[in-house]
C-alpha cells in the first residue's frame, strides 16, 4: 500500500506531462504556421507594393487612346428647357432628353411653377445617377447647404443651375463630351427621389 501512491502520483504526473507537451507542441507549430504566413504575406505585400510600376502605365495611355473615339459634333448649341411640372411641382415636365455627343447644350430652368417652391437643377457625368442620389442626401445634412445653394461639392456633377427661386430662370451651358446618359436632378432636400431624368448624348 505504501508504494501504490508513488506509482499512482507518478502515473498522473506522466499523463499530464504528456497533455503539456502536446499543448505546447500545438502551440509551437500554430505560432510557426501564422507567423510564417505573416511574413511570407508581408514580403508579398512588399513585393507588391513597391514591385515595378510598369504594369499599371498603359491604363491611361489606354484611356488617353479611347477619348478622340468621342464623338465631336460642331453647330449651334442644342437648346432645352426644363420647368416644374404643372401637375406635380416636385416633377420636372420632362423626364429625358436627346442631344449629340460633343456638341454644346443650353439648358434653361424656368421656375414657374403653381406652388412656389426653390428649385436647383444639377447635371452629372454619364452614369453618376445613383452617385448624384447620394450626394445630395449629404448636401441636404449640410448646415452650409443652403448658402451652397444645394449644389453636392462631388466630381460628379458636370454642370449646375444656382438654387432657383419660384417666378426666376437660369441658363447654364456645357458639353457632353461622350455618347451616355447623363442624369440630372434638383438636389433640394426631398426633390431628388422625383425631380430627376436622363439626358441621352448619341
Amino acid at each position: 500500500m505504501a508504494n501504490s501512491t508513488p506509482t499512482t502520483s507518478e502515473s498522473g504526473g506522466s499523463f499530464w506531462g504528456f497533455v503539456n507537451k502536446l499543448i505546447g507542441l500545438f502551440l509551437v507549430l500554430f505560432a510557426g504556421f501564422w507567423g510564417g504566413a505573416f511574413v511570407i504575406g508581408g514580403i508579398a505585400a512588399s513585393k507588391k507594393k513597391h514591385g515595378p510600376v510598369e504594369v499599371a502605365a498603359p491604363a491611361p495611355a489606354a484611356a488617353a487612346a479611347a477619348a478622340p473615339a468621342a464623338p465631336v459634333a460642331a453647330g449651334p448649341a442644342q437648346e432645352l428647357t426644363l420647368k416644374p411640372d404643372a401637375v406635380n411641382p416636385m416633377a420636372f415636365n420632362a423626364k429625358a432628353f436627346t442631344v449629340k455627343a460633343g456638341q454644346p447644350v443650353k439648358l434653361t430652368f424656368d421656375n414657374a411653377a403653381a406652388v412656389p417652391l426653390p428649385h436647383n437643377v444639377i447635371v452629372g457625368k454619364a452614369g453618376s445617377k445613383d452617385a448624384l442620389f447620394a450626394a445630395a442626401m449629404k448636401v441636404a445634412t449640410d448646415p452650409q447647404g443652403m448658402a451652397k445653394g444645394y449644389v453636392p461639392e462631388d466630381a460628379n456633377v458636370l454642370a449646375h443651375t444656382k438654387l432657383v427661386q419660384p417666378g426666376q430662370k437660369e441658363t447654364i451651358e456645357f458639353v457632353l463630351p461622350a455618347a451616355g446618359d447623363y442624369p440630372y436632378m434638383c438636389t433640394f432636400p426631398g426633390h431628388s427621389i422625383l425631380m430627376n431624368g436622363v439626358i441621352t448624348a448619341e
